[in-house]
């Protein structure tokens, strides 16, 4: 006994040397203690196969969910500050994305930085932006139906009529005078229908111009990300709830940003390779989900592609100006990543035809430290007034990747010093993806005062606004917004102004520094004119446990008041344009008969496009196997269908099988990740066709 005690020991204290020597070599989770408690008590999801890598292409079913069905403020058993309480996560926890003596070494520097030419906002023009519609949000008594949640992770999404937040983990949907229509709803409550969309955490909100129609993703337990689309432009009507397996029980998917394309809606997260003991960065991945699916309410297809170890946190671009008539008609999507970790480099690459082709490439990387002459570091820990205690800025990842007229735009965290010392500082600029270079960039500071998590929006005249949240040792965090318009100097902004200043010393569950959130939202209206920004502040909640407080409020610039449009600079189209449409198996049926001594195997198939409409004139080619060989080929009629047999089929054969190995019509692109079979006897790629 006493041998297997020393035995044990020492293999004890081998793994946490292997843990001590591996555990900082690589980004690490956004959040480590949320992984923990996310792997180890959120509900177990329903299907999927949990130990294996992220998938490259699937299907998704969907579950309808009528919100007017749903009551508001539904506890949510899996709020943060109940598992808290019930030990299940430590939020003391270390929760960099790199180890913690890489973060404090690169903090440290960031304490010593040079003076820079960042823009003094003492010295900036006038603020041109007028005031709209604002009001108070949603807070932390509103976020989990009882219970509490931090940081709340504000993002915002504007139709014609409709305005909808979300926070860590519910959301609300008001009218554009701020009366609220329908919630606060957990995302517990409204998702929980889908067994996969459990342990939620990290949402996102968007509108599709060109569809008129509301999506809502999140991070669900680390291995799927839950997408909601509303079913016509009216959000407090019935969704559509899809689960796509994004990640597993050893690769958890995390901090996942979406964004509108033409033929998908896009994402980007961050994959960890994790075990018992530690998370290690695996690689960043982009999505591509079907959005003329899931706006149909049919079963979805959705494409992946892996990133270089080099790379994380990618932004999709996020289109706009869909009514101004400058939405691109075709081209690639565009992403936008972090390269290197070193608040400098940022890459752009290109995704052309995801469903078909499948043309993925890099078009190059930007040095925004050269772009702006300002020198980066790690942003700093944030002072507020009357404490001690401060608040995370996080790090310098993308906070957005904006799409407007030709350009897209991005803004980011960084340390600079303005000259009187190291404070954090608003980093922003506008980007040719084509070309991946920088046509303007700026940084937006002042000495003594601390400006994180911004995120911008431009309108179809070119003026770009942005908002974030400012702190200090003289004010609590607050919200603030600031912009340009497109004739001012090159790479400035004008004076900002305050939209809702911080009522309370900021205090929370967790320890100082305490996580004041992610990011926040500023969006852009369908009018292409009026922007829209979801900030965050400190609240007085009547408790000690969450003192955030979200606020609503919407600008314009009076200058750009919907007169004629720009002409765009348009993304030009890849040298293979994209198809006008795809076509998938829409069903297989097969049937055995008689034939002598021996028997036949017949298989007929269905084609249909992207709508789910029969697809006449395609010529299905497939291949016979486990009983049978060779292939056959069949042309779809009117009806989209066509048959192929295999005859004299030997009596010992129980079964054959046929798969579909292609198809192809003048126009059409395959999209083999859309094949389906509505009476569950295929998979909608091979059947097998039984001795009768």
């Amino acid at each position: 006994m006493l041998n297997f005690k020393r035995v044990f020991a020492v293999l004890v204290l081998l793994a946490i040397g292997l843990w001590l020597v591996f555990s900082g070599s690589g980004p690490a989770p956004e959040s480590a203690s949320r992984q923990m408690a996310m792997q180890a008590f959120a509900p177990a999801p329903g299907t999927g196969d949990q130990d294996a890598a992220p998938a490259e292409s699937g299907i998704a079913a969907p579950v309808v969910v009528n919100l007017a069905d749903v009551p508001p403020g539904v506890y949510d058993p899996n709020n943060q500050y109940d598992r808290w309480q019930r030990g299940e996560i430590d939020l003391d926890e270390h929760e960099s994305i790199v180890s913690e003596a890489e973060l404090a070494a690169m903090k440290e520097a960031a304490l010593h930085l040079p003076p820079g030419n960042v823009q003094r906002t003492e010295a900036s023009l006038l603020t041109s932006l007028t005031g709209g519609a604002n009001w108070a949000s949603l807070d932390y008594t509103e976020c989990c139906g009882g219970g509490g949640n931090v940081p709340p992770d504000p993002e915002l999404a504007v139709g014609p009529n409709h305005v909808i937040a979300v926070v860590n983990v519910a959301f609300e949907i008001y009218d554009k005078n701020g009366a609220s229509l329908a919630g606060p709803t957990t995302f517990q409550s409204f998702m929980g229908s889908n067994p996969n969309c459990t342990g939620v955490f990290d949402p996102n909100a968007l509108y599709d111009e060109q569809s008129d129609r509301y999506v809502l993703g999140i991070d669900a337990d680390g291995t799927h990300y839950c997408i909601a689309v509303s079913q016509t432009g009216n959000p407090t009507g019935a969704w559509n709830i899809y689960a796509f397996q994004t990640g597993s029980s050893t690769n958890f998917f995390d901090y996942p940003h979406a964004g509108v394309g033409n033929a998908a809606i896009y994402m980007g997260g961050n994959i960890f390779q994790c075990n018992i003991v530690s998370c290690t960065f695996k690689e960043a991945r982009v999505w591509a989900f079907d959005k003329a699916a899931m706006y149909a309410g049919s079963p979805a297809a959705f494409v992946s592609r892996a990133l270089a170890v080099s790379e994380d946190t990618p932004q999709p671009l996020n289109l706009h100006g869909w009514n101004q008539g400058t939405w691109p008609a075709s081209g690639p999507h565009y992403f936008f990543t972090e390269t290197n970790y070193n608040g400098a480099n940022y890459s752009v690459f290109s995704w052309n035809d995801p469903f078909g082709a499948n043309t993925f490439a890099t078009v190059g990387t930007v040095n925004l430290v050269t772009a702006t002459g300002v020198t980066a570091g790690m942003p700093v820990d944030v002072p507020q007034s009357g404490s001690t205690s401060k608040v995370q800025a996080n790090d310098f990842r993308p906070q957005d990747f904006e799409y407007r007229n030709g350009f897209a735009w991005s803004v980011q965290t960084i340390a600079c010093n303005p000259g009187g010392g190291t404070v954090d500082c608003i980093r922003w600029a506008q980007i040719n993806p084509t070309t991946a270079t920088v046509v303007q960039a700026g940084v937006f500071a002042s000495n003594g005062e601390y400006r994180f998590f911004g995120d911008l929006a431009v309108n179809q005249c070119d003026d770009m606004a942005v908002g974030y949240s400012k702190s200090s040792t003289s004010i609590f965090p607050s919200v603030w917004y600031t912009g340009r318009e497109s004739g001012d100097p090159a790479g400035t902004l004008q004076a900002e102004a305050q939209l809702k200043a911080g009522e309370i010393v900021y205090t929370a569950f967790d320890s100082s520094p305490r996580r004041w959130g992610d990011y926040t939202e500023m969006t852009i209206a369908p009018d292409g004119v009026t922007f829209w920004y979801l900030g965050e502040y400190s609240k007085n909640t009547g408790t000690t446990q969450g003192r955030w407080g979200t606020y609503i409020g919407s600008f314009s610039f009076p200058s750009c008041g919907g007169g004629p449009t720009p002409t765009p600079t348009p993304i030009p189209p890849t040298p293979t344009p994209a198809p006008s449409s795809t076509m998938h198996v829409g069903d297989l049926d097969g049937a055995g008969t008689p034939s002598g001594r021996r028997w036949n195997a017949t298989v007929t198939i269905t084609v249909h496009d992207q709508n789910d409409n029969p697809v006449a004139g395609a010529t299905v080619t497939g291949n016979w196997s486990n009983g049978a060989s060779g292939s056959s080929t069949c042309t779809t009629n009117s009806n989209g269908q066509c048959s192929v047999t295999k005859t004299n089929i030997q009596q010992n054969k129980p079964s054959v099988r046929f798969t579909v190995t292609n198809v192809t019509k003048s126009s059409y692109t395959y999209n083999p990740a859309g094949n389906h079979d509505p009476d569950g006897d295929s998979n909608g790629t091979f059947i097998v066709v039984n001795r009768p």
